[in-house]
């Protein structure tokens, strides 16, 4: 099924639909609707994500969707979600992986340095420096240079992304 897309629910299909028309992929993705548990797919699916309440409840339709060696992701918004996921696909996947996915926002700005002269920074100590300012080297001339910070304030949610591969089937 190699550039077709089925989602469950009718309008994010839609959705789906617009946007890969925007984007130029329409002639080469194909959007539906189908019910994974009573539409016939066994063994036909390259890949499939589950962004779902309980994603535990469509892993064994899915797994029977899935070619050999294929593989399952599922986003889940809490670890109990995610353990419970995993559970369920022991049987099944023999490679689980879940990663922690956090929301961390960062300032980027153009700012002024400080180029210290040699003598300078034997007093702080010399720091590893990867790429040297020719013109600057040897002065205390300040030069324009792109700095990135964490934000202070940021807030965010955490979600879990789980990955399984699904084993050989007997």
């Amino acid at each position: 099924m190699c550039g077709v897309l089925f989602g469950w629910y009718v309008l994010d299909g839609f959705r789906l639909g617009e946007d890969f028309e925007r984007t130029g992929l329409s002639n080469v993705v194909t959007v539906g609707v189908r019910d994974i548990q009573r539409d016939d797919f066994c063994g036909k699916a390259d890949s499939v994500f589950l962004d779902l309440p309980q994603p535990w409840l469509a892993i064994p339709s899915a797994g029977k969707i899935l070619k050999q060696d294929a593989i399952l992701c599922s986003f889940s918004l809490c670890i109990e979600q995610a353990q419970h996921s995993c559970e369920t696909l022991q049987s099944n996947f023999p490679d689980i992986r879940t990663f922690e996915v956090l929301l961390r926002m960062y300032e980027v700005r153009e700012g002024k340095t400080e180029n210290f002269q040699a003598n300078d920074s034997v007093a702080f100590g010399s720091l590893p420096c990867k790429r040297r300012h020719g013109s600057n080297e040897g002065s205390n001339a300040s030069s324009l240079t792109i700095m990135v910070r964490p934000s202070a304030g940021a807030k965010g949610h955490t979600g879990y992304l789980t990955f399984a591969r699904l084993g050989c089937l007997s």
